[in-house]
């Protein structure tokens, strides 16, 4: 066991670092939470709950609160082409995964408040506002320094600063950061039930694709159900998409989805966020006393729905091995062990998959054409795209996560 309570700084706020948070200090640990926005709160559109990440919430007591926000999501499905001429690419369902199983949609808003209100009873030093920038190791201890000042020392530091990390340089681990060119525009919208249950998307080859998410509701609010809605596109078609007009953009999408009720809630570019994103690819993610987790650590393109969900599991895996070692420095390098596999196979299958969605590629999209739906009707292979998407696979063959199903849905109807 770990030899009694142990000084951990936390740099950043959100999944990854809220949820370690809670679990090493309900387990006795001194945490201390570092977040550079002196307010922070959640920005981003809906995020999709897969099993994995249910498992944690459970395990930290948050899932029934989190759960009677979120719009339940039975399957994936998307289509090429419009009206009767549609063909299907792709139909993933959670009961191929495991009866009665099924995802959430829910505002990033509701996943956060949640962990946040929870750090205050748990009894986290929060500290807002504050801006870590560097950080240095001795043999017992990591030093945390903001401007000007040192911010303490700690017997284990974990970052989870986000994908653009200032910190993750600072070690002695190697890392690849490579921008995706395209990201998607983003927006919240009520939800008049167009697609009920259902992730569905819509793709013209690789460069259109179109997603709407049901998504619940609110955190501060549960009258109006609410989609989220994306919209794939190149980070060099942001500017001519904004000289173009919101019009001219509407009847694009209209020729590919007939969601018309849907974009009559968009009347101004100001609904419509553009978020880009990184592939982060490291052989590892411990030095010394010292362990990165979350996007800071592996993002991917948002294209498996898994970014949330594996912080989740990091954060809950990250306190076992505190927990089971003798020491910090074993503490992560067992970390690092535990997590390959999953993260792995994450990682893989997003940079694979991803320029099948979002591409210029014609020779790409026409394979996934091809194949892709016959993937999803054939058992075997239809019984793997499920495993991929509730976020359990941990190998092309073989390997997954230990998850209790019936601890999960037992009570979720």
């Amino acid at each position: 066991m770990c030899a009694g309570s142990q000084a951990i700084a936390v740099v950043g706020g959100g999944t990854a670092g809220a949820a370690s948070a809670l679990f090493l200090a309900r387990a006795g640990h001194r945490v201390t939470l570092f977040e550079r926005v002196p307010d922070p709160s959640a920005v981003g559109a809906g995020i999709l709950l897969q099993p994995t990440g249910m498992l944690v919430l459970n395990r930290l007591g948050l899932l029934d609160e989190v759960a009677s926000h979120c719009a339940p999501i039975e399957k994936l499905y998307g289509t090429k082409g419009i009206s009767a001429k549609e063909s299907m690419v792709l139909d993933v369902h959670y009961r191929h995964y495991a009866p009665n199983s099924f995802g959430l949609g829910l505002h990033r808003g509701v996943l956060f408040s949640a962990l946040w209100h929870a750090l205050a009873g748990a009894g986290v030093d929060v500290r807002s506002g504050v801006d870590v920038h560097d950080i240095a190791q001795t043999a017992d201890q990591a030093q945390l320094y903001g401007t000007g000042a040192e911010l303490g020392s700690y017997d284990c530091v974990i970052i989870a600063d986000g994908s653009r990390s200032k910190l993750r340089g600072k070690l002695a681990i190697p890392v690849s950061v490579k921008p995706y060119p395209w990201g998607a525009l983003w927006a919240m919208l009520p939800d008049d039930g167009t697609t009920p249950k259902t992730l569905r998307q819509w793709f013209c080859n690789a460069h259109q694709m179109l997603g709407l998410m049901p998504t619940g509701f609110g955190w501060q609010q549960k009258q109006a159900p609410l989609l989220s809605f994306f919209w794939s596109l190149h980070q060099n078609d942001l500017a001519p998409w904004r000289d173009g007009g919101l019009d001219q953009w509407k009847k694009t999408v209209l020729a590919l989805a007939p969601i018309s009720s849907v974009l009559d809630h968009i009347k101004d570019p100001a609904q419509l966020t553009f978020a880009s994103y990184a592939d982060i690819a490291m052989p590892f993610w411990h030095d010394r006393r010292v362990v990165c987790i979350g996007d800071c650590a592996h993002a991917t393109s948002p294209q498996l729905g898994q970014g949330a969900n594996l912080a989740l599991v990091d954060a809950m895996t990250l306190a076992q091995c505190i927990a089971e070692q003798g020491d910090i420095p074993s503490s992560l390098a067992a970390y690092s062990k535990q997590r390959k596999a999953h993260l792995r196979y994450y990682q893989n299958a997003s940079r694979l998959l991803t320029p099948l969605f979002q591409s210029h590629s014609r020779v790409g999209s026409g394979l996934r054409d091809l194949f892709l739906g016959a993937i999803c009707r054939a058992p075997y292979t239809r019984r793997q795209m499920s495993l991929t998407l509730s976020g359990t696979k941990a190998g092309w063959i073989h390997g997954s996560l230990p998850v209790d199903n019936d601890e999960i849905f037992g009570g979720h109807k």
